[in-house]
């Protein structure tokens, strides 16, 4: 019922055949103003860590080993999208290709903070976001920058912007992870354990840890800007996404929650705006 009432608006589902137990999908398209939106459910037919790999952790969606091979848990049969929102994506990057696209989901498809809650509690990696498994995870992102899409989530509390790799540095999508709105009941932090910044910094802000990274799980990822809870507002706030389809360009915004961005001089996060091809 909560899925329903929070989804009836949306168009019908791309393939509205159920998933197990009767439970409904709505994974779809909206065409809205010249931009294709592919509304995603990376949650619900991702597979669950419980009794398929060993628990290194509090939980099973916690690897707190640090010596473990990221590789050891890229399982045959796991999945994050499944084929059925694979083959709406190869079919959606086919259609309205005059759109500008844009790819909407629950969480980042990447391993994009290392310390969870408290400054005490450093992950290796983090089950619950969609870095794991490796194998679904760039399917999905190849499927996505075949569509010269972005892709906006949240769910991570912390924000960030980060251009995604697959094989290499940067040959994958853009993507921006929104900040929670409030951020001070379950933080998290990007905080590189060797405190040094990767290859190809972003020198265009402050911050200290931008550019080429292995994740948890030795996913490849760039990052070019993130709020950690040091931040104004505890790092609590909300993204603007600005689109132009004559440019063929996003500019992504992170504004903190008590900025009044009616007054000349209203700063956002140290690191944004940031502006990016779509092309």
């Amino acid at each position: 019922m909560v899925e329903r009432c929070q989804t009836a608006h949306l168009p019908d589902a791309y393939d509205p055949t159920p998933v197990q137990q009767g439970i409904g999908v709505y994974y779809t398209n909206l065409l809205w103003g010249g931009v294709d939106f592919a509304i995603l459910e990376d949650r619900k037919f991702k597979s669950g860590p419980e009794g398929k790999i060993p628990q290194q952790g509090p939980r099973p969606d916690h690897i707190r080993n640090p010596d473990y091979d990221p590789a050891s848990i890229d399982l045959p049969g796991l999945t994050l999208l499944g084929d059925r929102q694979l083959n709406f994506l190869d079919a959606w990057g086919t259609q309205n290709t005059d759109a500008l696209k844009v790819v909407l989901s629950q969480t980042g498809f990447c391993g994009g903070a290392h310390i969870h809650g408290t400054l005490d509690n450093r992950l290796h990696a983090d089950l619950d976001s969609n870095g794991w498994p490796q194998t679904g995870r760039n399917k999905a992102l190849e499927k996505i920058k075949k569509a010269n899409a972005i892709h906006i989530a949240g769910d991570q509390h912390l924000a960030t912007v980060i251009k995604q790799g697959i094989d290499e540095f940067g040959d994958g999508p853009w993507a921006f992870v929104v900040p929670a709105i409030v951020n001070d009941y379950y933080s998290r932090w990007w905080w590189p354990e060797d405190e040094n910044e990767g290859a190809n910094p972003n020198r265009n802000t402050e911050l200290p840890w931008t550019g080429d990274y292995l994740d948890g799980f030795n996913n490849k990822i760039s990052m070019m800007a993130y709020v950690n809870p040091e931040s104004h507002s505890k790092g609590g706030g909300y993204g603007l996404i600005h689109l132009d389809k004559k440019e063929k360009a996003a500019t992504f915004e992170c504004w903190p929650r008590y900025v009044d961005v009616t007054q000349d001089g209203a700063q956002q996060f140290e690191g944004w705006p940031i502006t990016v091809s779509m092309e």
